[in-house]
């Protein structure tokens, strides 16, 4: 009866155990105290006593609960393991836009000033840097576009390894190609002081 399962799913709600279960094994048990109940109410008990009896049957909830196995985590969906890269990526990728908007034209002015021959990897960062400082405002709209698609595309699917693929790999070498340019003249630097 449906106003009895609703009754014993508020009762088991109630219960400090039903929190440690999954909606499943919340069911399983459900449906093995309704079909207690409805056995006992057969034999002509009445219903809030067969309840009680189908409830203090089924024993220590605690006990039960931890016999269950655990529940599935949260984060294991089909994507596996590709579940946050595109939320990683994005994070590098603000990374990398900070360094090459704030860090590398400071850095590369004292490089220039101390005469270190840079590399050709550490001046096209440089030009990089120049160009996403004037077009600062093209930098921002296309950050906010990749963070909207990063937290919309939620499912998995082709557009989401798509995304996964394209700030995953996009932010790494990006931030990875930073560091090595900015790198690249301390290397010349000591290499400068130690002769």
């Amino acid at each position: 009866m449906p106003n009895r399962e609703e009754a014993l799913r508020k009762i088991f709600e109630t219960t400090a155990a039903s929190a440690r279960l999954s909606d499943e094994q919340k069911r399983e048990l459900l449906a093995h105290l309704d079909d207690a109940v409805e056995a006992k109410v057969a034999a002509g008990v009445p219903e809030m006593d067969a309840v009680g009896q189908a409830f203090e049957e089924l024993g220590d909830l605690k006990r039960i609960a931890k016999e269950f196995p655990s529940a599935t985590p949260v984060v294991a969906t089909t994507a596996g393991p590709w579940i946050y890269i595109a939320e990683h990526g994005y994070a590098l990728l603000l990374c990398f836009t900070f360094i090459q908007m704030m860090v590398v034209p400071k850095l590369l002015q004292v490089f220039v000033k101390s005469r270190v021959v840079m590399p050709r990897t550490t001046l096209f960062l440089w030009d990089l840097s120049a160009a996403m400082r004037e077009a600062w405002w093209v930098v921002a709209v296309v950050l906010l576009a990749l963070g909207w698609a990063v937290f919309r595309v939620r499912r998995p699917g082709k557009w989401r390894i798509a995304l996964d693929l394209l700030l995953g790999l996009g932010g790494t070498l990006l931030l990875g190609a930073a560091f090595v340019g900015v790198l690249l003249p301390f290397i010349a630097l000591l290499e400068r002081m130690t002769r």
